[in-house]
């Protein structure tokens, strides 16, 4: 089937529109799902409206469109976006909407989605310089916003015509303290995965492997010094230590932080003596019952690599669950 035809049988299928006076859908996004700062000249948009069934991205998932043809941002598994891409680039080309049915209800048997399902995409012009400086300004401020979605293209301020609003949640942003392969283990996978990280130690052989590789390095010269490492609600704070001293200012200024997770390895007993010294120094109970350790999904792990993974798929879910 060739574009043209495509593009006749889509307007013929569209989607129904949000009627007049019909309560815009809500759905919340991460930053990353909204890959605006991905292109220096986002040309077009393309995010998804509704979801049937399986849906390998959520709802307001986004993939913008650069004035050069790349592309940022994915809104399947790699079965429709070139077909969405295309879309994406006569929208750029000749401005308008398009309104794309994909999977159960589709007429396009050449274009499914193997876990079933559908998915209803809105391609619009990418929005104008002021609008893109603002949205841009807010996902570097790590602070939550709204995002209004209409025939309109994208507003920050309250559309009484969305068809949908989006809640858009800073992505988690790691810092990362401690001493060792289990804090340099730790750093690089959370690094390496694409998330915003931190390293904070005494040691230049810890910092070393990740300087320049992906993570901020912060030389702690004294336990004090963790102050200079930003924190937010969004920031989860872990600490890979042996030498134990060096805790207790640490953790005492992430528990007064708004860090959604904060936690530090070592074994149960490390955990009771480590709370014990808190206590003792003052720490409120309300703030002890947040500090995880053990840490991890994984019980006794023996191996860097293993604590890491164990300890990254819990602040993972910890974030599903805070946000």
């Amino acid at each position: 089937m060739t574009m043209q035809q495509q593009d006749l049988w889509r307007t013929a299928a569209a989607m129904p529109e949000a009627g007049a006076g019909a309560p815009a859908a809500q759905a919340t996004i991460r930053a990353s799902d909204l890959p605006l700062a991905a292109l220096a000249g986002p040309a077009a948009l393309a995010l998804i409206l509704r979801t049937e069934g399986a849906s390998y991205r959520p709802v307001g998932a986004t993939m913008v469109l650069g004035r050069d043809g790349a592309v940022a941002g994915t809104l399947s598994s790699g079965c429709i976006d070139a077909d969405i891409a295309e879309h994406a680039k006569a929208v750029a080309r000749a401005g308008g909407l398009r309104r794309l049915r994909y999977g159960a209800g589709s007429p396009f048997i050449d274009l499914t989605l193997p876990c079933g399902g559908g998915l209803d995409i809105l391609v619009l012009p990418a929005p104008g310089a002021e609008v893109l400086a603002d949205l841009r300004a807010r996902l570097a401020s790590r602070e939550p916003f709204s995002l209004a979605v209409s025939d309109a293209g994208l507003s920050i301020a309250p559309d009484a015509g969305a068809e949908l609003v989006l809640r858009v949640l800073p992505d988690p942003r790691f810092a990362v303290f401690g001493k060792g392969p289990e804090a340099v283990a730790f750093a690089r996978m959370v690094a390496g995965a694409g998330y915003e990280t931190v390293l904070a130690s005494p040691d230049s052989e810890t910092l070393a492997p990740l300087a320049g590789r992906g993570a901020t390095v912060v030389h702690l010269p004294q336990p004090s010094a963790v102050e200079q490492v930003a924190l937010d609600a969004f920031t989860a704070g872990v600490l890979f230590f042996h030498d134990h001293d060096w805790e207790p200012a640490i953790v005492r200024h992430l528990l007064a932080s708004r860090a959604f997770y904060v936690g530090a390895q070592g074994s149960r007993r490390t955990a009771e003596n480590r709370l014990a010294r808190l206590r003792a120094a003052g720490v409120a109970e309300a703030d002890l019952a947040r500090l995880r350790g053990p840490i991890g999904v994984i019980p006794s792990t023996r191996d860097a690599r293993t604590l890491a993974a164990s300890v990254l798929a819990e602040v993972l879910a910890e974030a599903v669950v805070a946000g």
